[in-house]
């Protein structure tokens, strides 16, 4: 039976196990695309397993419904104090750190590459990463408990008519074993595990019947001396490290430093993202008043010259002008949709391009405050730029730049990673050496004993392992001192372009005041032969209309450009704190680590008071970090 269909069942499990995971029919079907009838097509087409049923709206995280008002809600007729939001900066910067989960900017950086957007849980990601965080790299000292229970039935048919029942042995056996190993901060590994053996079987010469346990306690030790040896190593390496392959404690904190670092240059960047929102917002607003002012001017210049009956030329040529600044009121009030003052725009902490309307801006500050892109009101500045001079002591500038700016200070925390993984490495030129002890104490009886009898084993010795040449190791080490040259250069060359950036800094601020007083008495100049040119007109000596229209132009260009130096100074003031890295400080902002449990700091002064007084400083593990 078994000859006759053997070789039929043996080709059909062949063909079942060939064709087990092939479909039965196409995913996809090729042919050719009509053009003239399209089907309509869901906007998540693809793979039905990648298919949502309706789009998931988290309403509990911000605002998830669509917004009842659109941008046609808000008009000019809707600037009266009842439609209107008056802000300080410092509630601009308060709500926007407030509802900012995700670090915003005036980029677009969440849209075109939202991976790289920064968020306030980066460091709790880099903590509790599972590969690479701290808890990752702590829990492999953690002790391990490991258990096993296995039950098997031999029989055996044997060629020797000693073993066995006449050569037939039959056998039940089994080996339960229980233990618990940890490794330690000095790379040794202890171990402790009971192991016991139930045999029941039929051997002839069995002394004490079928039935007999074998029961023994072990306790293990394996300590490196050289390769793998040392609590500075395991806590920068880890255990099981590899040249290259580095996980320790240390390694692991340093990254934690590394993302709080990059978290607080997000909060920064954040933080002048808004400033620059607000103050482009501020010009706006003067744009629009002194366009409305001209306009109104102009108007009024037209009025004037219908009602003399002037010349058709005359009346057509400040009619040109009013229809110009009507329309330049039209973009002050709605503006255009083009780059705006934002970071790294010619400067760190951003260029003034201001380029007015209201509305624009207006929305550019909602996005980076977190309210609402519409809600039928507008945003209104209520702080005004500062007009005082500021000098700035040059010698303790750059020394606060130096010390606290943030894309300095994650390199030099990139530098402390470098340097221990060089550490670290050079550890693996040693040879391997270690030393292993084993006792055990062993039971053997009819019955389940350990204890009875006097059956004490120990084994110690060294083992040791010489990989010729050390070639991984010497790469590694040779490409650890290549990492940390490379990052030290960075420095260095970072430390010139904060440097240059905290020089133009001030010479921009002394520059931006000159140009503010310079435009505000050119301002004052242009008023004044403004007032000449009408009280002209009113005592019947008509001015030439040439020079009243040019006059008017000169008033709107003498009123936007003071503005334009007002936000500029200000400006240059934000800026020289973003390139000190006091800009945090400079608008109130503080940031801190969670407080660390009582339980834990109860803990830590009952370890401090239980240290052996005779240990040294200068001979513990030195501090790595202190939180900065």
């Amino acid at each position: 039976m078994r000859k006759k269909y053997g070789p039929q069942i043996s080709k059909l499990l062949l063909a079942l196990a060939i064709t087990g995971g092939c479909a039965t029919r196409d995913r996809f079907e090729f042919r050719p695309y009509d053009l003239c009838n399209v089907p309509t097509v869901p906007a998540a087409c693809g793979p039905s397993q990648l298919k949502l049923a309706s789009a998931t709206i988290c309403n509990d995280c911000g605002a998830g419904i669509p917004e009842a008002f659109s941008p046609y809600d808000v008009d000019e007729a809707l600037l009266g104090a009842e439609n209107v939001i008056p802000l300080t900066l410092q509630e601009c910067i308060n709500h926007a750190l407030a509802t900012s989960t995700i670090m915003r900017d005036l980029g677009g950086t969440i849209i075109r590459t939202p991976e790289g957007a920064l968020s306030t849980i980066n460091p709790a990601l880099a903590f509790s990463d599972p590969r690479i965080g701290e808890e990752a790299a702590l829990s492999a000292f953690d002790a391990n408990f490991f258990a096993s229970n296995f039950f098997e039935e031999n029989n055996r048919r044997l060629n020797n008519q000693f073993f066995g029942a006449n050569g037939f042995f039959n056998q039940f056996l089994n080996t339960t074993q229980v233990g618990v190993n940890k490794r330690s901060a000095t790379g040794g590994l202890f171990s402790l595990r009971n192991v016991t053996v139930g045999d029941n079987n039929n051997q002839a010469g069995n002394a004490l019947g079928r039935q007999s346990w074998d029961s023994f306690i072990e306790a293990e030790v394996r300590q490196p001396l050289l390769q793998g040896a040392g609590t500075e190593f395991n806590r920068i390496a880890g255990v099981g490290a590899l040249p290259g392959q580095l996980n320790g404690v240390l390694l692991a904190r340093t990254r934690t430093d590394i993302s709080l670092v990059d978290f607080e240059r997000s909060v920064r960047d954040l933080v002048a993202e808004v400033e620059n929102a607000y103050w482009d917002l501020y010009y706006a607003y003067r744009d629009l008043e002194a366009k409305i002012q001209v306009r109104d001017i102009a108007e009024k210049t037209l009025q004037n010259y219908q009602l003399r009956q002037e010349q058709a030329s005359s009346i057509a040529q400040a009619e040109e002008q009013l229809h110009r600044f009507q329309s330049d009121v039209v973009d002050a009030l709605n503006g255009r949709a083009i780059d705006g003052t934002r970071t790294n725009n010619g400067s760190a902490g951003g260029s003034f391009r201001g380029a007015g309307g209201v509305r624009v801006a207006e929305r550019k500050l909602r996005l980076m405050t977190g309210l609402p892109i519409n809600d039928g009101r507008l945003i209104q500045p209520v702080d005004k730029p500062s007009v005082a001079p500021v000098i700035y002591d040059w010698s303790s500038a750059i020394a606060d730049a130096l010390q606290r700016r943030e894309e300095l200070r994650k390199q030099r925390w990139v530098i402390k990673q470098r340097e221990l993984e060089l550490i670290a490495n050079k550890n693996f030129l040693k040879p391997q050496l270690d030393v292993i002890g084993r006792y055990r104490s062993r039971g053997f009886g009819r019955t389940l004993t350990l204890f009875d009898t006097e059956l004490q084993e120990w084994q110690m010795g060294v083992e040791y392992n010489l990989p010729v040449g050390y070639r991984r190791a010497h790469a590694a080490v040779n490409n650890s001192r290549l990492s940390l040259v490379r990052e030290t250069e960075i420095l260095k060359e970072q430390e010139r372009i904060v440097h240059l950036g905290l020089s133009n800094a001030v010479s921009e601020s002394k520059r931006a005041y000159e140009s503010m007083t310079l435009q505000q008495k050119r301002l004052d100049a242009i008023v004044r032969q403004l007032d000449a040119l009408e009280n002209k007109n009113r005592s019947d000596e008509k001015p030439e209309l040439d020079v009243l229209l040019e006059t008017h132009r000169r008033l709107l260009d003498a009123r936007l450009r003071f503005h334009q130096a007002e936000v500029e100074y200000a400006l240059s003031l934000r800026n020289v704190h973003f390139e000190k890295g006091t800009l945090l400080d400079y608008n109130n902002v503080a940031l801190s680590e969670s407080i660390t449990p009582s339980e834990a700091r109860a803990d830590a002064a009952q370890l401090i008071e239980n240290q052996d007084g005779s240990v040294q400083f200068t001979s513990r593990d030195r501090i790595l970090s202190t939180g900065r």
